[in-house]
């Protein structure tokens, strides 16, 4: 949480903001309070957002989709203006640990703990489910560990799964997205818990199911392979594994997880101490800043809490308004001089006497039993005492030790100063060293998320082209295929016969009612001329017809060589047949 920025407002609608709790491409989150003293979450939209109507309608439907959902599981909306200026939304706030930070942290959960958030988890999901939402985005950063359960937040992308539900664009996080959400294909319910599983490695081990990478690796990982469960306990790991099933029809529900869960048992805490203290410390921070905003003044009281600048008002001394109590001149005149002003005071150190240091304006020093009255001249009254009131003259040793003291003092103020320029100035720079790792940071993000879309429709397109290419290639004839051919059209084992019997079904087909013409008798195959009859039949039918059929299939595939040695085949065979006078 930090504090409040110059631009951020002091209200939004009837809540009062206190500090910052983060900001995203859709807007800024603060943490606020209710005028009843509760602690709240404040998303408060762009501007530039603000304008497009489109954006503003999707955000509706967000707030009334999310307030669908029980806050039992969740941090429930409890107010929105989605119609105001600039829309907002006000969720409750949660004290509580981010799963992903607590892992990193803090190290893996122990499979009591892990059990517990596994149960709880699946609760809150078949609840989002059970109002026909589906979150799409279920990661470890969106499990808050609080002192009563888990929690599932982030309903910033859930989208209602009828009606105009955005189902078609890939949203969500790379290692916790499901097959088919990064193919691009409508979602299910069942996509939630293939995030589910990979929560739950997560916290058991804290690495993702498929480890980490960069955007085109992790979705190929999930496409293709296994997920590596060896952090997760036995008595989880059949479960978590069919969790993760590629196929999303193989993945269980909300309820057959609670089923296979039973009765989880539940201790004075779910959480082990280490976790515990770190929630009760948010929980401290978040009462800290209630009660310190509810104090403090409106004006101010805002960013007192949060480390801001203290509240200056009536009987207040600014910081840089002390007076010196001997010349009336402020400190700010002349930071470093040790002779006529009395820096030593405004600077907050002890004041340093300066002999002859008196201006117009001071009052005489009174004489006292280490400096007696001077005569006329200003001179010592006696000889005898000069001894002892020479360290009182300028020039003398004590004076010179003196003026080193406080010319070592000047030096250390002003060495104390310029570290203090100099650590502000690298506080600064370090701030905008983050921010611009920030904004590379979205920027490589978004660039890997291209190229992550580029890569896969290019794999659509190259799987696509490749099986047309083999159903081509298994369709297409091949010489070796022509050459066996090449027997059964020369050698005429299956010509005489098909000669033949064709010869003997056109003479019965003459002969019968059907036909029109003159009968054709057939010699017979005895007889010379029948052979020769049914020989060339044979020929020209089988021949004729098979060539064909390989001359179809390679203008089919683009097969130039079988189309040329079809018609090679096929006027061989007719040439053949003319010159013995079969056609005539």
């Amino acid at each position: 949480m930090g504090p409040l920025e110059s631009g951020d407002p002091e209200r939004i609608g009837r809540y009062r903001l206190i500090g910052r709790l983060g900001a995203g491409g859709m807007g800024q989150v603060f943490f606020g309070r209710s005028v009843g003293g509760r602690a709240v979450a404040v998303k408060r939209i762009h501007p530039h957002l603000a304008t497009d109507t489109s954006f503003r309608q999707r955000f509706a439907r967000e707030v009334s989709a999310a307030r669908q959902v029980s806050g039992a599981f969740t941090a429930p909306v409890i107010d929105a203006d989605p119609e105001g200026e600039v829309p907002w939304l006000v969720t409750s706030y949660v004290p509580s640990l981010p799963l992903d930070e607590a892992v990193r942290s803090l190290g893996p959960l122990p499979e009591a703990t892990l059990r517990v958030l596994a149960a709880g988890l699946a609760e809150a999901l078949s609840e989002i489910h059970r109002v026909g939402l589906i979150h799409r985005d279920l990661k470890p950063g969106n499990v808050l560990l609080a002192e009563d359960g888990p929690r599932v937040i982030d309903f910033g992308i859930a989208r209602a799964t009828e009606g105009t539900a955005a189902t078609q664009s890939v949203i969500g996080t790379p290692g916790f997205m499901s097959p088919e959400q990064i193919q691009g294909m409508p979602l299910t319910p069942r996509s939630d818990m293939f995030a589910y599983g990979a929560v739950l490695v997560y916290a058991a081990g804290g690495v993702g199911p498929f480890g980490e990478g960069s955007m085109p690796t992790m979705v190929m990982r999930i496409l293709q392979h296994d997920p590596d469960l060896s952090a997760v306990p036995p008595s989880l790991r059949r479960l978590v594994g069919a969790c993760l099933a590629k196929d999303e029809r193989y993945r269980p529900g909300p309820g057959d997880v609670l089923d296979a869960l039973g009765d989880v048992p539940a201790g004075t805490s779910w959480l082990p101490p280490v976790f515990q203290r770190g929630v009760q410390e948010q929980v401290a921070k978040v009462n800290a800043a209630l009660s310190g905003a509810s104090a403090a003044d409106p004006a101010d009281g805002a960013t007192a809490v949060l480390g801001g600048a203290a509240p200056t008002g009536p009987g207040t001394t600014p910081p840089t308004a002390f007076l010196d109590d001997r010349n009336g001149r402020t400190a700010g005149q002349d930071a470093t001089s040790v002779m006529g002003v009395e820096s030593g005071r405004t600077a907050g150190y002890p004041s340093t006497s300066v002999y002859a240091d008196s201006g117009p304006l001071a009052p005489p020093t009174p004489p006292t039993a280490a400096m007696p009255p001077t005569g006329r001249h200003g001179s010592p009254g006696t000889a005898g005492d000069e001894s002892a009131y020479a360290d009182l003259y300028r020039g003398s040793r004590a004076d010179e030790e003196r003026r080193r003291r406080e010319r070592e003092e000047a030096y250390r103020r002003e060495q104390h100063r310029l570290r203090q320029e100099e650590e502000r100035e690298r506080q600064r720079e370090e701030e905008e060293r983050r921010r611009e790792l920030a904004r590379q940071e979205e920027r490589r993000r978004r660039a890997e998320a291209e190229q992550a879309h580029r890569e896969r429709l290019r794999a659509e397109r190259e799987a696509a082209r490749r099986a047309e290419m083999n159903a081509r290639t298994a369709e297409q004839p091949g010489l070796w295929s022509f050459a066996r051919l090449i027997p059964l059209l020369i050698i005429p084992l299956i010509q005489i016969p098909l000669g033949w019997g064709v010869s003997h079904a056109w003479q019965w087909f003459t002969a019968s009612d059907a036909y029109w013409g003159a009968p054709w008798y057939y010699s017979g195959i005895l007889t010379w001329d029948g052979f020769l009859q049914a020989l060339y039949l044979g020929y020209f039918l089988l021949n004729n017809v098979v060539s064909l059929e390989y001359l179809a299939r390679s203008l089919r595939t683009g097969f130039v060589t079988g189309v040329m040695l079809a018609v090679a085949a096929i006027a061989g065979t007719n040439g053949a047949l003319w010159y013995f006078g079969f056609f005539g």
